[in-house]
């Protein structure tokens, strides 16, 4: 056995190179983007332009291995990869007005068009041979190896830093290491990843092997699981019909495990369909099904009264449609027989597909539900309708205030703040006039002002805490600096810690933020008492202050005055409980 020289390596590296150019291109932007974002400031395009380039790894993998399986020409292959960069670009302008709450999603969503893509592409056309198996057998292997590889490398170098560091005296930022990982993992993965990638994809047909490891993880590791998985929802499914109670909430997780891990075992066996010691595979890919129907029922059952009550949101729609997917497929095994497995992803990516557009997808469906939800609860309690919301001619009670501040918060938090004020009724440059008044928590500012706007009082989604509240001073703040030596802003949040100007002391918030405590050395010298200050604004205090809250303290001779402009926090019980606040300290030595 020849083992490779670095000549060999390079050469490799380079013919991957050409052979995947805008793959590897894509990994280099990704990197550089995620250095920028190491190295901050963040900016708002950060985040979705390196999810951009992320997509382009398996867009343009799919591209090129689908032009050579077709036997393409370098024309036809450079004019539709042309015309993928143009997409993503036109994706990553558009991503840039996605609500933060849909970005997340309608990615994901992006990228399993695309790994599903380079699992089909090539193999799309023509009847169904273990070509397909063995290609994404070796995608699947190659990640895994490239993945190790490029850990191993990780830790060795960030080892290798740390000594250069630590015997030399040579200062290694540690900005350093993150940026080592993303540039393994986003350029060396990939590139050693593509480099295992086989050129000959129609002799693949002709590989006969089935890795003795894969088949022992299948049958001995994900089939005992699937077992008990599906042995955990039977039982559960009998609990219900006795007790007649309504599925929990975790029949979602265990029956999404179940499907998931069933079918990857599936997927896995696959080869044993046609070798006589493993005819029990044929059985189990026609039965699994069949056995996971009763459990898709349940779920079904579960997502359909929960629609019901708070109408249909994205996770909640697609939860349901892959639901639906799965008894589907169960459906078609069990009656054709089929054996072929590539109706499983190529099903699949149609789902991710009609799912993200079109008045049919996710986001359309699920605004009109919650819109249509928004309009029942205005015309029930006398506050208007869609599109012309007042407020409320009549007491509004607690279950319905809830209802409303649920439906406020996903309009804005999903579909942005045009969307709410379309909803509501509301001129644009009001709504912006929301979110942008600095009075306020950032992340529910908007939420607040709708709900004023009805006539109710707003609470913070699934707070056990309590409500939320925000106090400020609107007017500018003239600092009385009068007897101090040094003003020094200060913006506090749970649990962190500030160091006050070059004093040795540090100040330390609470898990309550009500009291703050100063620190010399890491131990308590004295504390900023909030508490007195927070509870004389009252359970239903103003939100507007006419002057700062102020509370002095002395420590070994150094006078010190905090002053908070804006507070932000939770009022269980009527009890004011910030959780970050802004302001400025001043400072007096001896």
């Amino acid at each position: 056995m020849r083992f490779p020289s670095l000549t060999d390596a390079a050469g490799r590296a380079r013919q991957t190179a050409i052979r995947f150019p805008l793959a590897l291109l894509s990994g280099l932007v990704a990197a550089g983007v995620m250095i920028a974002l190491i190295e901050g400031p963040e900016l708002d395009w950060h985040p979705r332009v390196w999810a951009t380039a992320m997509l382009g790894l398996p867009v343009f993998t799919a591209i090129a291995t689908t032009v050579e399986r077709r036997r393409l020409s370098s024309t036809v292959r450079w004019v539709v990869a042309l015309v993928a960069v143009a997409g993503l670009v036109v994706l990553g302008y558009a991503a840039q007005a996605w609500p933060e709450e849909q970005v997340a999603l309608r990615l994901l969503q992006l990228a399993l068009m695309a790994h599903l893509a380079v699992a089909v592409a090539a193999f799309a056309r023509g009847p169904e041979q273990i070509g397909f198996w063995q290609w994404n057998r070796i995608l699947l292997l190659r990640y895994l190896l490239a993945g190790v590889y490029a850990g191993v490398l990780f830790v060795g170098l960030a080892l290798a830093l740390a000594a250069v560091d630590n015997l030399f005296g040579v200062n290694i930022r540690n900005e350093t290491y993150p940026e080592l990982m993303a540039v393994l993992a986003l350029v060396f993965h990939p590139w050693l990843m593509l480099a295992g990638v086989p050129e000959d994809l129609d002799g693949l047909d002709r590989v006969e092997e089935y890795p003795a490891g894969l088949k022992v993880f299948a049958q001995f590791v994900l089939l005992p699981l699937v077992t008990v998985y599906l042995v955990i929802l039977t039982l559960y499914l009998g609990k219900v019909l006795f007790t007649r109670e309504w599925p929990s909430g975790w029949i979602g997780w265990l029956a999404s495990g179940a499907s998931l891990t069933g079918v990857l075992a599936l997927l896995l066996l696959h080869p044993g369909r046609n070798r006589e010691d493993s005819a029990w595979v044929n059985g189990y890919g026609r039965w699994f099904f069949l056995a996971l129907a009763p459990s898709l029922g349940m779920l079904l059952a579960a997502v359909g009264k929960r629609i019901t009550q708070y109408g249909v949101t994205e996770p909640r729609y697609i939860l349901l449609v892959l639901t639906v997917w799965l008894l589907g497929l169960g459906v078609f095994y069990l009656i054709t027989g089929s054996r072929n497995i590539r109706p499983i992803p190529v099903s699949l990516g149609l789902v991710a597909v009609l799912t993200w557009f079109g008045p049919w997808g996710a986001y359309a469906t699920s605004r009109r539900s919650q819109e249509g939800r928004l309009d029942a609860l205005l015309v029930a309690n006398e506050m208007g309708q869609l599109g012309a919301a007042t407020l409320a001619g009549r007491t509004v009670s607690p279950e319905d205030v809830k209802e409303l501040n649920g439906v406020i918060r996903y309009l804005h938090r999903s579909h942005g703040v045009p969307a709410l004020a379309a909803a509501l009724g509301v001129a644009e440059d009001t709504a912006e006039a929301w979110a942008a008044d600095s009075t306020m928590s950032r992340w529910d500012r908007v939420e607040v002002h709708a709900a004023r706007h009805l006539g109710v009082e707003y609470r913070a989604a699934g707070s056990g805490r309590g409500e939320e509240f925000t106090v400020g001073v609107k007017a500018p703040v003239l600092a009385e600096i009068a007897g101090f030596d040094r003003m020094q802003p200060v913006t506090l949040v749970e649990n962190a810690r500030l160091e006050v100007g070059a004093t040795g002391l540090v100040l330390e918030g609470s898990s309550d933020m009500r009291t703050l405590r100063i620190l010399r050395d890491s131990l308590p010298v004295g504390s900023f008492d909030l508490s007195q200050a927070l509870d004389t604004l009252g359970t239903d205090g103003p939100e507007s202050l006419s002057v700062p809250i102020t509370v002095d303290a002395e420590v070994d001779g150094i006078q010190l005055r905090l002053v908070l402009v804006h507070v932000w926090g939770q009022r269980p019980e009527g009890r004011r409980s910030p959780t970050n606040a802004r302001g400025y300290l001043l400072i007096r030595r001896p």
